[in-house]
């Protein structure tokens, strides 16, 4: 029979559905994890906001001012306030390294779970993933630096990076061979199955991009649930593109 992404889209939906409280679970806990290690190491922004505020001259400009006004600054000016952006990037960045770590290892180990017919729940997987942990940061770091290399030329190496990376945490934990062979095997993969990848690798990217624009549209206004909510709900459509490239690698990975 062959694979098509019509069914492999059902079928990961009635997977999730018969596994949804472990999914939902997963979900919320990677959101609280990357909300805690946030404020964990968040780095005071007194010098930064000082600099902005100092420079602009006006704390009540609108969004767009204060970038147009800092675009217009001395370059001098401008590198002072990135040195002082780093800290607050960097803890972003590795809050949300860590508990994507965190999200993909549990999805892909309770999928592992549940297609061998072993006791599963969302601790329990992520119990089981632990030991994969610290090779699953090196391959997301890898990934990421690629991807954001390709996005800095332009957009289209960035997504290609996407594309070709996507299959290599799944074939890593699954076939546990390492490093190489899950991103090389991923590259013959996903081009082998261009049809069946590319589709829901846009749709995840665009569901995400529009959570995150209105994630940060609420931040300001809005509590911290319903952030963490937003969040999780980000986290579930990562969830479920896992869980269909998982079932479209059983099918298809190297004997």
């Amino acid at each position: 029979m062959p694979i098509t992404a019509n069914s492999l889209f059902r079928d990961s939906v009635n997977f999730i559905r018969n596994q949804l409280s472990s999914f939902i679970m997963l979900a919320l806990l990677a959101s609280f994890i990357s909300y805690i290690l946030l404020q964990t190491m968040m780095p005071d922004t007194t010098a930064l906001h000082q600099l902005i505020t100092g420079s602009v001259e006006s704390s009540a400009m609108t969004h767009g001012e204060v970038e147009q006004a800092i675009k217009g600054m001395p370059y001098e000016q401008q590198l002072a306030i990135v040195e002082a952006a780093v800290p607050l990037f960097g803890a972003m960045a590795l809050s949300f390294l860590l508990s994507q770590t965190i999200l993909i290892a549990g999805v892909i180990t309770l999928v592992i779970q549940v297609s061998q017919g072993l006791p599963s729940s969302a601790l329990r997987a992520i119990g089981a993933s632990v030991t994969s942990l610290p090779m699953l940061v090196v391959l997301l770091v890898i990934s990421s630096m690629l991807i954001t290399f390709g996005l800095s030329l332009y957009l289209l190496p960035g997504l290609f990076f996407t594309f070709v990376l996507v299959l290599s945490p799944i074939i890593m934990l699954e076939s546990r061979k390492g490093l190489i062979y899950a991103i090389s095997t991923s590259w013959g993969i996903a081009f082998a199955n261009l049809r069946i990848v590319l589709p829901i690798l846009l749709f995840t990217l665009s569901t995400k991009f529009i959570l995150f624009v209105i994630s940060i549209n609420l931040s300001a206004v809005s509590p911290m649930v319903v952030t963490l909510l937003i969040s999780a709900i980000s986290n579930l459509v990562t969830a479920f593109l896992f869980v269909y490239l998982f079932r479209l690698y059983m099918q298809v990975k190297p004997s």
